[in-house]
This record gives C-alpha cells, structure tokens and sequence, in this order.
C-alpha cells in the first residue's frame, strides 16, 4: 500500500491524529481510527490512514527498537510529538510498501507541523537525519537480538513477556503471535437467517460470505458496521466468530434461564437471548451503569429480552434457586483481541495480568454457586496467558462439577479471535 508525498499527506495527518488519542486519551483504535480518518474524501486515503495508524500501535515496541539503533539518544528523550512523527516514518520504511523518499519527505513535513513554528526547522531536519540513517540501516538488514524471545519479540511485534508467557507452552507461538498481526475484517452475527443477510449486503454492493461455523456469522471487508442498515436496526451485530462460539459453548437451548455475569457491553447476553427464545430468560449483570445501558439498548434493538442487573457480579443479589446456565466472560487482558486493538498487548502488563486473574478466579467462585444442579458453567476470557486461562479453571472449579470442555481458540487455526472457553456441568 502506498501513496506519494504530497497525496498522502492527509491520509498520514490522520493515522498520527488517531495514534495521539490512543496514547494522550487512552481511547481504543477501534473508535479513534475510524473517527480520525472519517473526514478523508476517498476510500484509498481512508484505508492507508488506518493501515499506518494500526501498524505503527502494532509494532510499537519494534519501531522503538529500530530507532534506538540510529539514535544518539534514547528513544523516551525525544519530544513525544516528533517521536510519534519518527514512529510512523519508521514503520513505512519497516512493512508498509511505501518508497523510501515519500516516506521521509511526509515525515519532514509532518514534523514541522508538530512542535512551534520556531523549533519547525530543527524537528525536520533531526527527523529526516534520523530516518535516512535508519532507510539504510534496513537496506543492508537488520541483525535481530541471538536471544530467542526478545528475537521473538522484536520480530512479531509483541512484548517479550508475552512472548515468554506462551513459549515452551503454546505449540507453534510463533504462528499465533504472526497471526495476530493480521487485520480479521469484519465479522457480524446474523439475529435470523445468515444467506439472508449476506444477501441484503450483496444487494448494497458489499461482499459478504456465511461461514456456516457457527451458523450465524457472515465475513464482510472494507465497511463500517456503523454504516449498515442491517446493525442500526438490529439485524446483524458486529461480532467475532469467537464470541459466537462461547455462546454455544454454554450449551444453551430454548426455554433456559440464562446468567451472564459480566455482561456489558451486551454481544453474548442478546445472542444469548435469541438462542433461549421467548419462553427463555437471559438475565446480565454488569457492573458499570453505561456498560448497563449498552445491554439495554442492544436488546431494544433486537427485539430481544434480557433483564439488566447493575452491581458487582461478586456481590449482588440473584435468584437463590440457581440458573440452567450461567456465563462469565471475565474481564481480562484482552489480549486475544489483538487484530482488532492492537494496542491492547502494550497496555496489558503481567501485574495487571496477576491482579486480573485473582478478580477471574473470585469471580468464577461465584458463578459456580449459583448453577443449579445439572445446570451448566461457562468460563470464557478473550486472551491466552497462562495466568487467566488454565491457573484459575484448575484453580477454582472442584468437586460438584464435571469438565465437557476446554480450547484456546487461536487466530492462526481457528481464524478467530484468541478467547479461552472452558464448560462444566453441575453434578445432579
């Protein structure tokens, strides 16, 4: 993908736009991305913008490296501004395709617009140094670190205690760890006939596939959900395969009183809820009152019924009786969602990692009380780390339960999203 010096300009303008409220704001790219880029007047600006804004949040810790090898200083001494302008530069010449001069020359430009008029001159000329230093540093190839996980790391753009985490554990890491880099498109659940709806996209212009696993989940590239009739009247709703698939994990069936623990913003409690049908009951427990009111709409939307508890999942008042099946997809690291977020794997932290997986395993503690026998429990966790996934199940789930079912779901086998999906039933 490539664009010239004075063309792409825009396009660029945008991508460093939407990385500023990723780091500045902590916004997700999944919002800033196509917020950032909405204004640009064609497809092909809008879709280069967000390449580079993806790509350059993917392969921070990379990009961070290279620099550092043609650097005078360390990477964190430079001005935050110039550093993202370096960072986006340096990734063009990394992986994008982008000839080697409009990448340098936009970057000039660019960094003359991010400090004050006054300082404009010396910014263009330390980023053009540097990233001509660096165009050559990559023509003669690049030495990666002999050590194997920070090669690893480095070289798939991850952190190397992810990296660390899943060697030596996860059979073939490197392909998952490859996988996760590649943009997944767009997944929507159908709420009725999947053929039907890829039909009413095909009549819109949009190409759309029914992958038939699960049945209701259709593939589309290169369009906002947000721009579907089909999603703002509730007849799709933009969701992963992986998500799907937990819901039938549960082994949910019509006429069930149904427990989502940690519901919000509200995917799995509504699919939930057209799979129990009208003589079923979805209750979604969510601990925030907006996340609450996510649920709350979606179900509106869809035509469907789920009654929204707000508390504390580990506190609140439910029905003392138990329920057919209950669900918890604990909050977590997210870092099985990195296709989509590819930021997520340098907020997550193995401190956060630890604190989640006490809050997972309390949690499922939880859960497991309010089973009625021969009920059945689903845990679920968008992420692969040993921590969330294997420790707490085997940690937590005993006696009065018997294991069905274990995966770790994997972009490169499964074309998914990496989420943990562990089932039990409650003995009689």
């Amino acid at each position: 993908m490539s664009a010239g010096p004075t063309e792409g300009l825009p396009a660029r303008r945008a991508a460093l736009v939407a990385i500023a409220r990723v780091e500045e704001e902590g916004a997700w790219s999944t919002r800033a991305v196509p917020e950032a880029i909405a204004h640009l007047a064609s497809q092909r600006d809008r879709a280069f913008a967000a390449h580079l804004a993806h790509d350059t949040l993917r392969w921070d810790g990379t990009l961070r490296w290279l620099l550092a090898q043609v650097l005078t200083r360390p990477f964190d001494d430079v001005e935050v501004a110039v550093g993202r302008v370096l960072r986006l530069g340096a990734l063009q010449l990394f992986r994008s395709g982008v000839p080697a001069r409009a990448a340098v020359d936009t970057s000039v430009r660019l960094s003359r617009e991010a400090v004050p008029k006054q300082r404009a001159d010396g910014a263009a000329r330390f980023v053009n140094g540097v990233l001509r230093n660096l165009g050559r540093r990559l023509d003669t190839g690049i030495t990666w670190p002999d050590e194997p996980r920070q090669s690893l790391a480095l070289r798939t753009g991850h952190p190397a205690w992810v990296v660390a985490d899943l060697l030596g554990r996860v059979e073939n890491a490197d392909l998952l760890l490859e996988a996760d880099n590649e943009p997944p498109g767009l997944t929507l659940r159908a709420n009725g006939d999947a053929d039907e709806l890829v039909a009413e996209l095909a009549a819109a212009g949009i190409d759309a596939v029914a992958l038939g696993e699960p049945a209701e989940a259709v593939t589309a590239r290169g369009i906002d959900p947000r721009q579907l009739a089909a999603v703002a009247q509730g007849r799709a709703v933009p969701q992963d395969a992986a998500s799907m698939l937990v819901s039938h994990a549960t082994g949910v069936a019509p006429g069930d009183r149904v427990l989502d623990l940690c519901a919000g913003p509200g995917g799995k409690a509504t699919h939930l809820a057209h799979l129990v049908g009208p003589l079923g009951r979805v209750t979604a427990v969510e601990l925030h009152r907006h996340r609450g009111d996510l649920i709350a709409g979606a179900a509106r939307r869809q035509g469907v019924e789920v009654d929204v508890i707000v508390g504390d999942a580990r506190e609140v008042a439910l029905d003392p009786d138990g329920y057919d099946v209950v669900l918890l997809d604990a909050p977590c690291s997210g870092l099985g969602v990195g296709r989509r977020r590819p930021e997520v794997r340098w907020r997550a932290t193995p401190t956060a990692v630890s604190d989640l997986a006490r809050l997972q395993s309390q949690l499922l503690a939880r859960a497991a009380t309010l089973v009625r026998p021969g009920g059945r429990l689903t845990y679920a966790v968008c992420t692969w780390t040993a921590a969330e996934t294997d420790r707490v199940v085997d940690g937590v789930m005993g006696d009065g339960f018997t294991e069905v079912s274990r995966v770790q779901l994997r972009p490169d086998r499964d074309g998914t999203d990496a989420m943990f999906v562990a089932s039990w039933l409650r003995d009689v």
